[in-house]
């Protein structure tokens, strides 16, 4: 009886510890709008083929590009009045240095008047007030300029997510948008995935935890090298009383076929 209870305990094991998993990209990419705008063009015919990694979707940037040329403009502007301004403040300080240097010659002298002393002190305080105002008028130019980098670099970021790509060798799986079509943020764009490797998900029981995470993988009877990459430690929200197991594979030729995964002893 007892022979047969074990015998029994070996086959539920060995039943445990068989699954069924399809074959997957690594990976599934939704890239969303990160700006808004019609869609001046989409490549439809690049689905179910693998990407260049050139533009397959090109929303309407043309203002963005107007503002760019013309925000580059005020930038050179700027620069050339900030050059302007450092000249003459360089100026304005050898004035006030002379007109300083003036008026201390003479506020002590006897010789000299109390008007053309005031009148002299009025000339160097003057001198130091234009100063004072080409350094203020600098500083706001410099702050103009900083803004203007900010609104450039803006600018740039918007026109780049209006060009959407793939990342090359990725297999691009659907484009949602057609031309025409309006695209606000958030909205999806393309599904894309990565084929360079596939993997196999499958929903272990508690009873074959450690041996998926220690054991040796075998792929429709066949013992492997491959490892779990991933395994959960609280089961999975739809499958309750399991645990979800990842495992990474080199990618095959075809997608989506079912294979046999079994989790045993070294």
């Amino acid at each position: 009886m007892k022979y047969l209870i074990s015998i029994f305990l070996v086959i539920v094991s060995l039943n445990a510890a068989v699954y069924y998993a399809k074959v997957e990209p690594v990976q599934k990419y939704t890239i969303k709008s990160a700006a808004s705008g019609k869609v001046l063009s989409s490549i439809i015919e690049v689905e179910g083929r693998v990407s260049d990694g050139k533009i397959i979707v090109h929303l309407d940037d043309v203002l963005n590009i107007d503002d760019l040329k013309s925000s580059n403009e005020k930038l050179k502007t700027l620069k050339e009045m900030i050059s302007i301004t450092k000249k003459n403040l360089d100026n304005a300080k050898k004035v006030a240095s002379i007109r300083e240097k003036n008026y201390s010659k003479i506020r002590n002298l006897k010789t000299k008047s109390r008007v053309e002393k005031d009148n002299e002190l009025i000339n160097s305080v003057n001198a130091q007030n234009q100063v004072l105002s080409l350094m203020s008028s600098l500083e706001s130019l410099k702050s103009q300029l900083s803004d203007q980098r900010y609104k450039i670099a803006t600018l740039k970021d918007q026109i780049s997510k209006k060009s959407i790509r793939v990342p090359k060798g990725y297999l691009v799986y659907k484009l949602y948008l057609k031309k025409g079509d309006f695209a606000g943020i958030g909205t999806p764009l393309v599904d894309a995935y990565d084929i360079s490797r596939a993997k196999l998900t499958v929903f272990v029981s508690k009873e074959d935890y450690k041996l998926a995470k220690n054991g040796v993988v075998y792929i429709n009877d066949k013992p492997t090298t491959y490892k779990v990459d991933k395994l959960w430690n609280s089961t999975d929200a739809q499958n309750i009383s399991s645990y979800k197991a990842e495992i990474l594979i080199p990618a095959p030729k075809v997608f989506s076929k079912l294979v046999k995964v079994e989790f045993r002893e070294k």
